[in-house]
């Protein structure tokens, strides 16, 4: 995949479309594709954590054990908390589809964001979307056990 396929493909991310093109040149030029099978477990829960993964094709689940938290499609990411903190794999990512990834490295992000905080924000926006849907689904479940 070259650059500038990359660099779309990033503008039509969440976490990335208040970038501008030439910010994302950056990051696109750090962006390592890989190719996976259905089926195929990308990381385990509790695994040492140092990179992120951007749905470019398929769908990934989220999961803990047999526990779905999430499916994921082109465009979302997944495996950003321990991109940021370093900390073991807090659930499991396994393909639903055959996918393309573009796995970002933990060193070589952070030397990006050191002089581009906009990617930051917009990794900052995401996570505050899926902690706000968890504590949605948390106040719905105690909803309907009575609590």
């Amino acid at each position: 995949m070259l650059i500038i396929e990359k660099i779309l493909l990033l503008k039509n991310s969440d976490i990335f479309k208040v970038c501008k093109e030439v910010d994302l040149i950056d990051i696109a030029s750090i962006c390592i594709e890989n190719h996976f099978d259905k089926g195929v477990t990308i990381f385990k829960k509790d695994d040492p954590g140092n990179c992120m993964y951007f749905i470019h094709s398929g769908k990934v689940s989220i999961h803990d054990k047999e526990h779905e938290l999430a499916v994921l499609s082109a465009n979302e990411i997944f495996g950003e908390l321990s991109l940021l903190d370093s900390e073991p794999r807090s659930a499991s990512a396994t393909t639903l589809t055959d996918c393309i990834l573009l796995k970002i490295e933990q060193e070589l992000f952070y030397d990006v964001i050191a002089t581009n905080p906009d990617i930051l924000k917009g990794i900052m926006r995401t996570l505050c979307k899926r902690l706000r849907e968890q504590d949605r689904i948390t106040v719905e479940m105690k909803k309907t056990i009575g609590h």
